[in-house]
């Protein structure tokens, strides 16, 4: 699992309808922006000027920064420990947040910038998937614009086979919920992945399924640097990857994880894999989070 901040406390609806169906079925259609392959908005906290936030659904915590929630006047309350402050780590309480027409009131956590490590990430801090309990999110790489539909409330419609399922499991026995797709497809097996928009890669697959999806290993590492801190991931092959019915990438790189002064936490058998920005990078992700199933599909 990818954290960029402290392990600790973090841990599409795919129709057939036409277009302009579609299209309708969102509120808010917005820009976002590549920062450093992250995915960057502009949000809105408490009405104030707008902050340029992630888009982190590998995390469950709604993450300002500490200088940024006190330069707006936010309350700060130390987390505790058995009783003893933690220091730099803060809950910051509940804020509205508002991206296009959509806002919602959610719970926020702060750090102070130099808890972020080596390789603190861009921006003032990230939203992340509980924010769209019950709303369906599109996610449109090649066009960079993010679509936001209003809370569904409408009766669970059968799944189509050519979607995916999205489910949230824990990360090892006591870790958090996170956010994990299925099927991916890679060398004619099936696997689960974490969905994971802070993570710049493509495929990584974690060490418990390397053998059992007979990849080799074979590449260089490779430094990611806002996954867990700053890790080595290592290229174990280029391969076709599909995910449902749909085949997202012809030649992708599969990565490994590699040797390195920081480990890369893994999920024990929970799920398989993780997967990132780089792989939908000419696809159209709709993932709904009431009915929890997922799309990929071609740009047009």
């Amino acid at each position: 699992m990818r954290r960029f901040f402290p392990f600790f406390t973090v841990m599409l609806i795919a129709t057939s309808v036409g277009a302009k169906d579609l299209a309708r079925t969102f509120s808010t259609d917005v820009p976002f922006f590549d920062c450093d392959g992250l995915i960057c908005l502009d949000v809105v906290i408490d009405g104030a000027e707008p902050r340029r936030l992630l888009l982190d659904t590998g995390n469950v915590n709604n993450v300002f920064i500490a200088e940024s929630a006190r330069d707006a006047g936010w309350a700060l309350d130390p987390l505790l420990k058995e009783g003893i402050a933690i220091p730099g780590l803060y809950r910051a309480g509940e804020h509205r947040v508002s991206i296009g027409r959509v806002d919602a009131k959610v719970p926020f956590f702060s750090f102070d910038r130099a808890q972020l490590g080596q390789y603190p990430p861009p921006g003032e801090g990230a939203i992340t998937y509980p924010f769209f309990k019950d709303r369906i999110v599109q996610i449109d790489y090649p066009a960079h614009r993010l679509r936001i539909s209003d809370i569904v409330t409408t009766p669970l419609a059968e799944r189509d086979d050519a979607q995916g399922v999205l489910k949230l499991i824990t990360f090892g026995e006591h870790g958090p919920p996170v956010l994990v797709a299925s099927p991916f497809r890679l060398n004619g097996k099936n696997l689960r992945a974490q969905i994971d928009t802070s993570f710049t890669g493509s495929l990584l697959v974690y060490d418990a399924a390397i053998d059992d999806l007979g990849l080799k290993r074979q590449g260089a590492s490779e430094l990611f640097r806002y996954t867990d801190g700053g890790v080595n991931l290592r290229a174990a092959q280029t391969s076709p990857i599909s995910f449902a019915r749909q085949e997202i990438a012809k030649n992708s790189t599969v990565y490994e994880v590699g040797e390195g002064a920081v480990p890369v936490h893994q999920p024990d058998r929970f799920f398989e894999g993780k997967v990132g920005n780089a792989l939908f990078a000419h696809s159209i992700v709709t993932m709904d989070f009431h009915a929890m199933t997922m799309d990929v599909r071609a740009a047009n």
